[in-house]
Formats: structure tokens, C-alpha cells, sequence
């Protein structure tokens, strides 16, 4: 297996699962859209939602808990039996394949990377075929935000997002008919993030807005990004080669030293969850990379918890910055002493600038 062109192909649990079980004829669809990548010279690794639906299913009970630690309960059982079904359908066709488990800890943190990375180097020299899963058993994430983080991590030439939709639309085709799909993005923007809340979503945990909070991670580590429908084989190799099929990113120009992995998932690993408007002060501090406190800002606004991903606005509501913030929304708006630092420089990237 070619190990230079190597894409990251992730697929979305209503793609692949259906009444709480792998489908057949998705996973064929799948088998047979990976096949040809690797006929044409790629070097795939696959990024399959759908052990916590299939967990679930299998063991009712979990289902009837809906906390946390069940969610973890059902990605575990589920694992037992989504891997299996794969691997199975793979070997099928002649293709080995690999069950690798991570969370983002294990591609931001630089003691772990050289043997995440030796690893699927390993893989592919043996031509295996890598089939990652977030470790949701020990704790539930999503995986569009791996699927970017990997992408990034092993500079891949591509990051496919499979979903049930052909695309990012403007507004809902079901409900408007003159609603377009979007062939074409430059640069992300709110603008763009607005339109999802209208456009359909996957039936997966995460739904579109992930999907975009997965474009904002891989772009700006330099990886064009596509989101597309499932249902044509052909859909792997036609978005490496640039064909038009469903929406695609382009990555951000490389403006010096790019914001690391680290950075880029404390900024981007969820939709914001509120708003931080900044003073000339503020504005000035995040222009230069510097923490923002509690006095260069003037107000806050959303219910964020501390860590939440937050939107960092100038005085006018222009966008400035994106990231975690260390404070919940009640901390930063009565219990902050004015130098208080709400984001360090690691905590935030800047929109258009990193």
C-alpha cells in the first residue's frame, strides 16, 4: 500500500448503521470506495462511528440509562461487535485491516505522537488497513474531531467527512426547495457556521455543526477537507482528485509557525457555547498573543462552563478569536479579579491571523 498519499475517510453513524446495526449495503458501499483509493495509490484510514448505536442495541438495558457512564457502557459493548463486522467485510474482500482506539490526548500530547505515528507507518507498510475509533469507554467525544486531529497529525492530503447528506447546504432542502448545496469554501467563517443550523445533520451525535467544528481543526492544519454523501464508491477518489463532490475546505495558507494540535483542539473541538467581547485593550492583547483578562473584556454572553469553547469578538462583534475558556460564565461576569487571565495564549487561535 502506497504510504505517501495517505487520506482520512470518516464515516458517520447514519451511514453506516441502521436500526442499531451495521447495514450490509452501506458497508459495501464503504468496502468498495476504499478498494478503489487503494487502487488508485491512496493510502486510507478509516474513521467508523457506531459503537455507542450498536451498544445500545445489543444490550438493552444500557439504553434505558441515558448518563454518561452508559453512554461509555454501550461504546464498549459496542466496539465487540461493530470492529468484528468490519473486519470481517474487509477480509472478505481481501484487505486487512486493524482496530486502532485513541482520543485526542494521544495526537496533541508530544510525548505520545512518534508511536501513534509509527504505528500507522507500520500499517500501511504491511498493507493494512487502519480502522480507528474514539476510546469512548473512556469518555464520549466525537469523531469527526479525531478524524480532523488525525488528519492533521499524519499530514494527510485529504480529510473526507461521510455523512447521509450530499454536502453543506444553505439552509434546509427539506424544508426549502430553493435551498443549494455549497460546492466551494475558501475560508470558514460565521457566516458559514450559520448556515448549519439550518442544514441537515448526519443522525449522529454530532450533526453538522461538528462536522464544521472538524473543518475549522483540519484546515488550519493545512488539510483540504471535503463533507460528501456516501452513496457513490467513487466518492474517495473523486474528492482527492478535486472532482465536485459535496463541500469542500480548503485549507489555511501557512502563515509561519501554524497553531499546534494542542491549540487547535482547545479552540475548535466543539461549537462555541458563548461570546466574549473584547475592549481596544482586549482586542490589542489577542492581536499580539497575549492572555486576555478580565478587564480588557466588556461583556459575556451564553451559559459556557469553564473549558467551554467560546467566541473571542472586538468591539464591533467582529470575530477576533476562538477558544477554551478557564472560567464559567457567572466566574467571568462576578467572581474574576480584573487581571485575572479568562484565556492564555495556548488556550485561543486567531481567526485569519494563525
Amino acid at each position: 500500500m502506497n504510504t505517501g498519499k495517505r487520506v482520512v475517510l470518516k464515516i458517520g453513524t447514519s451511514s453506516l448503521i441502521a436500526d442499531g446495526r451495521v447495514d450490509p449495503q452501506r458497508l459495501d458501499r464503504l468496502c468498495e470506495a476504499i478498494h478503489r483509493g487503494i487502487a488508485a495509490g491512496l493510502a486510507p484510514v478509516l474513521v467508523a462511528s457506531g459503537a455507542i448505536a450498536v451498544g445500545r442495541t445489543a444490550y438493552p438495558a444500557v439504553a434505558r440509562s441515558g448518563d454518561d457512564a452508559a453512554q461509555q457502557v454501550a461504546a464498549a459493548l459496542g466496539q465487540g461487535v461493530l470492529y468484528p463486522a468490519l473486519r470481517e467485510r474487509f477480509a472478505a474482500s481481501g484487505l486487512a485491516t486493524g482496530q486502532v482506539l485513541l482520543t485526542p490526548h494521544d495526537l496533541i500530547e508530544p510525548g505520545r505522537g512518534p508511536r501513534v505515528r509509527a504505528l500507522f507507518d507500520e500499517m500501511h507498510r504491511h498493507g493494512f488497513l487502519p480502522i480507528v475509533n474514539e476510546n469512548d469507554a473512556l469518555g464520549v467525544r466525537n469523531n469527526d474531531v479525531l478524524a480532523a486531529l488525525l488528519a492533521g497529525f499524519l499530514q494527510a492530503e485529504l480529510l473526507l467527512l461521510l455523512t447521509n447528506v450530499p454536502g453543506l447546504y444553505d439552509g434546509n432542502p427539506l424544508l426549502a426547495s430553493a435551498a443549494r448545496r455549497i460546492g466551494h469554501v475558501p475560508a470558514l467563517n460565521p457566516e458559514i457556521e450559520a448556515m448549519a443550523g439550518d442544514s441537515l445533520s448526519d443522525g449522529g451525535t454530532g450533526g453538522m455543526q461538528m462536522k464544521l467544528a472538524a473543518c475549522w481543526i483540519a484546515t488550519y492544519s493545512g488539510v483540504r477537507t471535503v463533507i460528501a454523501d456516501t452513496a457513490d464508491p467513487a466518492v474517495l477518489i473523486d474528492a482527492h482528485r478535486g472532482v465536485d463532490v459535496g463541500t469542500d475546505f480548503a485549507p489555511r495558507p501557512i502563515r509561519g509557525r501554524p497553531p499546534s494540535a494542542g491549540r487547535l483542539w482547545r479552540a475548535f473541538r466543539t461549537p462555541p457555547r458563548g461570546a466574549i467581547t473584547c475592549g481596544s485593550a482586549g482586542q490589542l492583547a489577542i492581536e499580539h498573543r497575549q492572555p486576555l483578562r478580565r478587564v480588557q473584556i466588556t461583556t459575556a454572553r451564553g451559559r459556557f462552563r469553564a473549558g467551554d469553547v467560546v467566541d473571542l469578538t472586538g468591539p464591533d462583534q467582529r470575530l477576533l478569536a476562538r477558544g477554551g475558556i478557564r472560567f464559567a460564565a457567572e466566574t467571568v461576569e462576578f467572581g474574576c479579579a480584573p487581571g485575572t487571565a479568562l484565556l492564555v495564549d495556548s488556550d485561543y487561535v486567531r481567526i485569519g491571523k494563525d
